[in-house]
């Protein structure tokens, strides 16, 4: 005949032991906070430190990083879906807006990783409404010292427009070679 065993009931934890476990679980957060930290300091410090921003794109501090010409080809923070072909296109301290219909030019610098643009010249043809739409928020864009960052071949640009609304625009380096 087998007779059940029983296990005695476990005896309830100490206070000292509930406190000690509570330490170590504290400790141990503590210690992860700590290592993924020392882990930001280092990739910051081995990818140049100059990304301040979620998407990893990084200010930009001279004009001659934006030589070149630049392709407009996202345009959802913009005031209005963007009609044709806009570029940017930056040779030393000159920049030219090509809107769809006319091009403005003028001087332009780089502050604080904002584009500091002199009033733009344009040429006058006549177009239709919504690329004379277009080409006045573009040139109003280039007026408003508008932040600039680079990710790789892309370019943002960020302004308030004058009815105090957060704008963007996404623009990809154009290749200086012609493609077959």
């Amino acid at each position: 005949m087998t007779h059940p065993t029983t296990t005695p009931p476990a005896a309830p934890d100490s206070p000292r032991t509930t406190r000690l476990s509570t330490v170590v679980a504290v400790v141990a957060v503590l210690a992860v906070v700590a290592v993924v930290a020392v882990g930001v300091v280092i990739a910051s410090t081995v990818l140049g430190g100059r990304s301040d921003n979620a998407n990893g794109s990084v200010p930009v501090e001279d004009v001659a990083e934006l030589a070149g010409s630049w392709r407009v080809v996202n345009s959802v923070g913009a005031p209005a879906a963007v009609v044709g072909e806009v570029r940017l296109r930056f040779e030393d301290d000159r920049l030219a807006v090509e809107t769809g219909c006319n091009v403005g030019s003028g001087t332009v610098e780089v502050d604080d990783s904002h584009l500091v643009v002199g009033p733009l010249m344009s040429t006058m043809m006549g177009c239709e409404p919504p690329l004379m739409e277009q080409e006045t928020w573009l040139f109003a864009m280039a007026a408003a010292r508008p932040k600039v960052e680079l990710s790789g071949p892309y370019l943002y640009i960020n302004w308030v427009d004058p009815q105090g609304a957060q704008r963007w625009l996404g623009l990809e380096h154009e290749s200086a070679e012609p493609t077959s």
